[in-house]
């Protein structure tokens, strides 16, 4: 039960702070620029935003999207929720997350199989939630990260 009310404290402490866009970390000076100030070569490509998470293994054809996605932060002290669509299936989403993430760091504390997919991970002072949709072509995923509950 414990577990839970972490989990359900760290979610909600997400959705409660939340209030950046990811935007924050592709333009950290947070200086407001018009569309005709920029350049399509300064656009920031989906593979420049993934590396701006250094310490979340993302799987092989991710796409972000960016208009849902919220983030607080950069480097590895960032917090918020990462939506993103993936060319693999759910179960492959799962395996590759599984697999990898303990290499940036993250331990494994939970995982749970069924119509969704969930992962919960701690490393140092945050936890991260991930949760894969199935979905007819590919899988719809959330990666949540909140400061641990102390």
């Amino acid at each position: 039960m414990s577990l839970f009310r972490n989990l359900l404290a760290s979610l909600m402490l997400v959705f409660l702070v939340s209030c950046a866009q990811l935007e924050s970390i592709t333009n950290p000076g947070g200086s407001t620029v018009s569309n005709d100030d920029i350049s399509i070569d300064a656009e920031p490509t989906q593979e420049d935003v993934l590396n701006q998470f250094s310490d979340v293994a993302f799987p092989p054809e991710t796409y972000l999207d960016l208009t849902k996605s919220v983030v607080v932060g950069s480097d590895e002290n960032w917090f918020g929720q990462i939506y993103f669509n993936s060319g693999l299936d759910a179960n492959s989403v799962f395996s590759y997350f599984k697999e990898h993430m303990p290499d940036t760091g993250w331990f494994l504390i939970m995982e749970q199989q069924g119509n969704q997919i969930f992962l919960v991970y701690e490393k140092d002072l945050r936890t991260a939630i991930i949760s894969i949709s199935r979905k007819r072509s590919g899988a719809e995923t959330i990666l949540a990260v909140a400061p641990r509950a102390q």
